[in-house]
Parts: structure tokens; sequence; C-alpha cells
């Protein structure tokens, strides 16, 4: 019998077209104004884009280590991989903001399609309907494409969301890998999914954590087909082994193991204590105020308005946890179980830290939280519900859904776009765009002989090499020579012959008979650079 829409399944040609609405709207809500909401660039973006290009032109980072495994910033080490990936991008698009955004937005793209392959792939295994699971593989595209959590992450240059594209895929191909195939697909598959996992720990710290968990709960749920194809399942371990090997070495013998200083566990004086406060950590993600109220510590990680999930999705999330609970039977009641997994242990290396809650360090607990939702909407469906009231349910789920969205797409680029200004250090970008010419003497202008900087607002450098577009080799020899940063601008600085003065909001110079030759506004309106030029 053909299945049709009525029975909440898709045709495959239904499949198709749905999946592609889903993935177009996912791609416009990524690409649009990429590199103006957020507006203004913070000290991670601009040092992901200027290692990337430093990595890229001369092989070498700021600090002339060749080839890094870790990238020393600001007091932290950066994992490699979206470094090096955004060189090639930052090559191709220019030192631009969205250039730096760009490969971000792509994952989250990426995402989403194989959120909608994975889901189709798990509800097919486990003998769900081929039309049935079609149509819930779409609404799992439909809910990780328009969540506020994924939104977020996938317009901003954070690693989270680059390792959580490659996590999702990892599983996908884990997956297809336990399905009937030829020996040398299953290989194929096997070795496909552990290179996404390494990449995944190579792009984020949190996947350090997540993912070899992770693997060790995919081996125990599937323990009798992971025996069956032993063979092929160790080659592609091994292989992710050898890949692992320079990072291993340099948590062995170099600073992979720097950031282990931010766990609870180093920050408390006996396990007792380390466990009480991971487990307050966790409650504190899985909190009203954290799932649907907005609260984070940084508007870097949220618009602190609209939490992780929309209404609809958590309602999902708890019904689907409540059947898991109920121990209910069912064809997907596997996908449940592995929702929940993937959920606890995404959420584990956000409760391992200090700083609570941390919606960037949990993002890899999405796509559990997508799993759930989709497993309580497939016992709803599948339910003694009549047709019409399955329909209106559904249908009615989905309507809200998209209103709540659209509400918080309207506070995204108005209230937040506004607001973010100070947490994503707007300004900065523009301020050295205006001052580069007068360093260099270009476009016709008097070059200056020194340009002081405030550093008020924090890491200014990082700012001038990436609008500087300066090597890597140049700045360790005295490229900034022209420039001091300091905490304070004074009166006496603007005194000074022949000078720029950059000065920020805080320091106190109205007033004095100096009037700015530039103000630099943020996206709030409000002044955020009082420019000088005395010459």
């Amino acid at each position: 019998m053909k299945t049709t829409f009525t029975n909440f399944s898709f045709t495959k040609r239904q499949f198709f077209w749905t999946s592609a609405v889903v993935i177009a709207l996912a791609g416009l809500l990524r690409f649009y104004q990429l590199g103006q909401v957020p507006h203004g660039m913070t000290w991670d973006e601009a040092a992901i884009g200027y290692n990337g290009f430093a990595i890229f032109n001369t092989r070498r980072d700021e600090w002339l280590t060749r080839l890094p495994v870790s990238f020393w910033s600001f007091g932290d080490y950066k994992a490699p991989l979206a470094i090096y990936l955004n060189g090639f991008f930052t090559a191709m698009g220019g030192m631009t903001l969205w250039a730096v955004r760009l490969p971000f937005a792509l994952a989250g793209l990426a995402s989403v399609v194989g959120m909608i392959y994975l889901v189709r792939l798990l509800a097919d295994q486990n003998g769900e309907k081929s039309g049935r699971a079609r149509f819930l593989a779409v609404v799992a595209g439909f809910l990780l494409a328009f969540s506020p959590w994924h939104h977020h992450f996938s317009r901003i240059g954070f690693e989270s969301g680059l390792a959580l594209m490659f996590f999702i895929w990892a599983i996908y191909f884990f997956y297809r890998a336990l399905t009937v195939l030829p020996a040398w697909r299953r290989l194929v598959d096997f070795t496909l999914s552990s290179l996404a996992f390494t990449a995944s720990i190579y792009t984020y710290h949190s996947a350090k954590i997540t993912v070899p968990l992770v693997l060790f709960l995919l081996v125990i749920f599937h323990a009798p087909l992971i025996k069956k194809y032993w063979r092929s399942a160790s080659a592609a371990a091994l292989l992710a082994v050898l890949a692992l090997v320079p990072l291993v070495k340099d948590a062995l013998y170099g600073n992979g193991l720097e950031r282990a200083g931010t766990l609870v566990l180093a920050q408390t004086d006996s396990a007792w204590q380390a466990a009480k406060l991971t487990l307050i950590n966790f409650g504190s993600h899985l909190s009203n105020k954290f799932l649907l109220l907005g609260e984070t510590t940084t508007l870097r990680h949220g618009d602190g308005v609209w939490g992780v999930l929309l209404p609809t999705t958590a309602i999902l999330v708890f019904l689907g946890l409540w059947f898991l609970l109920r121990r209910q039977e069912g064809k997907l009641i596997a996908l449940g179980k592995l929702g929940l997994g993937l959920m606890l242990l995404g959420i584990l290396p956000a409760a391992l830290g200090s700083e609570v809650p941390h919606s960037n360090r949990a993002l890899l607990a999405l796509p559990g939280f997508i799993l759930l939702a989709v497993f309580a909407l497939q016992k709803i469906l599948t339910s003694n519900l009549s047709q019409l009231i399955g329909q209106s349910l559904l249908g009615t789920l989905l309507l809200i859904h998209g209103l709540l969205f659209i509400t918080y797409l309207n506070h995204y680029y108005t209230r937040f776009a506004k607001q973010s200004a100070a947490d994503f250090q707007d300004g900065y970008l523009a301020a050295f765009r205006f001052v580069v010419p007068y360093e260099r003497g270009e476009s016709g202008l008097t070059a200056v002989d020194k340009i002081i900087f405030t550093s008020a607002y924090g890491q200014p450098y990082i700012y001038a090499l990436f609008v500087r577009e300066t090597n890597p080799i140049w700045y360790q020899g005295g490229s900034l020579v022209k420039y001091e940063f300091k905490d304070r601008i004074t009166v006496g600085d603007l005194e000074q012959p022949n000078t720029l003065v950059v000065a920020s909001q805080t320091d106190d110079l109205l007033g004095r008979n100096f009037d700015p030759d530039k103000i630099i506004y943020g996206s709030d309106g409000e002044a955020r650079f009082r420019i000088y030029l005395n010459q």
C-alpha cells in the first residue's frame, strides 16, 4: 500500500522535497547577515581567523610554533582543526568576519543534513516502516534547523558547532556500518565514523570527554554486531588511534591537558566534593532557566532571553523521558535510549566545568535532545489517537514551533543584535580599519609616528594582527612597533605630536577641549571608540 502524508509517512519524492525545503531554510537562517549579526568579532573568532591565516601562509601560528596541535591563545590552548580549516576560508574570502564564520555556518547546515539521515537510518534499523522513518527524519531536521541553540552556534566562529557536525556524521556512519552491506562498504563506513569522531576531538575540547564515552555506549548497545564485524571495526579503530597519536603526544609532553585546570576535579579538595558539584552543575543544565528561559553567563553563548530549546521541543523531550521511564516497548525504544545517552554524555563536559550553565560546552548534547523529541513524537503518532486528532496535534505542534522560532528570530535580529555589542567586542574591526591607513600612510594620508590604542576591552593586539594581515614572523620581529596598548588613556596621550589615539568610552577625556576626529559606534548605538588625531 502506498504511504501518504495522512498516515504520517512520506514517499521517496515527498521525503526529497520536504528535506530540500528544510535544508534550504536552514541554510537561509545560517547565512543571512552572517557577517553582520552578531555584530562584532570576539577575541576567539579573531584568534581563530588570524592563526588560520598565519598557518595557511607560513605554517606557523602567532607565536611562530610550527604546525601546532594546541594553539596558545589568551592564557589558554585551543584545539587545532577549526583553525587549520579557517585558513582556507580566509584565503578565499579575505580577512573578514564573514569568511571566519563561513565554515561554521556550513557545518551547521551539514549538521541538519546529517540529523535527517541519522534519524532515517535509526528508524529503519529499528523496524519502523520506511514511509514513517522518512517522515520522522524530516521532523528531526526541522527541529534542529529551527533550534535557537543550534542557530546561535552556527552563526559564530566557535569550534563547538564544527565539532557537533563531525559528531553527528560519525554516529551516522557507525550505524550505517552495522547494516547488512558488503564487507568493503562496512569497512569504509567504520573508517568514516572513526575519522569523524577523531575530527570532533581535534575540533573542540568537550569532544575529548564526550566522544570516548559515546563510543563506549555504542559498543555496549551493539556488542553482538561489533563482535560479528570485529575485523572492520578493529581496522577503523586502529586508524583512529594512529590519527590521535599527535594529540596524545601533545597531552603527555605538550600542552594538551592545560584545559583540565578548568574542571571541577582540579578545583575541589576531594572526589566527594567534585562529584557533588558535578551533580549540581548537571542540574543547572536541565533546569527551566537554562532550557527555556535563556540563562547564560555571557551573550556570546546565547541571547539571554530564549532558552536552548523551544517550549515545543522541550515538551517532546520530557515526554520522551517519561515514555522511557515507563519502560514502554516499541519500535524506536532504542532511539530513545540513544537519545538519553547522548544527552547526558553531551552535558557532562559542561557539568565538569566551573562556569555553568555553559551552552557552548554542552552543545554535543543537542542531538540527544532531538532524538528524545522524535522518539516521543513517534510514540504519540502510533498511539490509539484517531487520525484526525493525530493530524491536528502534529499540525498544531509544528505551527506553534514555527511561530515561536519566528519570534525568536525577531529578537535575535533586533534586541540581541544590539545588546550583544559589548560581548562580541563590537567596534574593534572598524577602529583598526580606520587606524591602519594612518599607520602606513595609505590612501593619501600622512603616516603617524605612534598609535596609542586602548586595551580597556581586552586583547586589542589580535585585532591589529587580523586587520593588518600581519605575517607572524613580522609580528614577532616587531611589526607593531608603532602601537602602544594602554589600559587607560589620559589627556597627556592626546598631546603627543604626530600621534593617533584610540580611547574607549570609559576613558575620561570628554569636556577637556578635545573633540574626537572619529567616533566608532557599536550596534547598540553606544560609542565604543573615540579616535583623536594630533598631526
